[in-house]
């Protein structure tokens, strides 16, 4: 099976965050984070969405606060999560972008459980507690992190 790493375009956060619950609801990327910044793009408004004073044939230099939503996905779920991400975002082009990657064997696992079962929309049920940062004496930490290479589920 192909693994993807996602990046899915939003012009504001609140949008972002839209197009990644429909995609989680249906069980399609397995979330993560809305990263955003200052960008340029240039831009042709000839055939945009614009009002007609800026619909001219030459490309301009947009400057915005922008967002993109970086998630994984599988090859299988790709057309859909185009189709519904595409369907929830208010952007002219959402863009969206497939990077194919080898998962280490634990990721692969995370993913194939988050995709398990899709055959009936979900809603996802947000945890009530926050994360919060906390000390781990070092000698612990090799022994946090679920390994790629010993036995299934084994710690370091």
């Amino acid at each position: 099976m192909q693994y993807y790493q996602v990046f899915i375009s939003a012009e504001q956060t609140i949008q972002a965050q839209r197009i990644l619950d429909a995609l989680m609801a249906k069980q399609l990327v397995s979330g993560g984070p809305i990263l955003g910044g200052p960008a340029k793009f240039l831009w042709n408004f000839k055939d945009s969405d614009v009002p007609d004073h800026l619909r001219e044939k030459k490309l301009l230099v947009v400057e915005q606060d922008y967002k993109f939503i970086v998630t994984y996905t599988r090859e299988d779920l790709k057309e859909a999560l185009v189709d519904v991400a595409e369907a929830a975002s208010l952007e002219e082009v959402c863009m969206i972008s497939f990077l194919p990657m080898e998962p280490n064997r634990a990721l692969r696992s995370l993913l194939d459980a988050t995709f398990e079962g899709r055959e009936t929309e979900v809603s996802p049920d947000p945890v009530d507690a926050v994360a919060a940062l906390t000390f781990v004496p070092k000698a612990r930490i090799p022994t946090r992190t679920k390994s790629s290479t010993g036995p299934e589920g084994a710690r370091r």
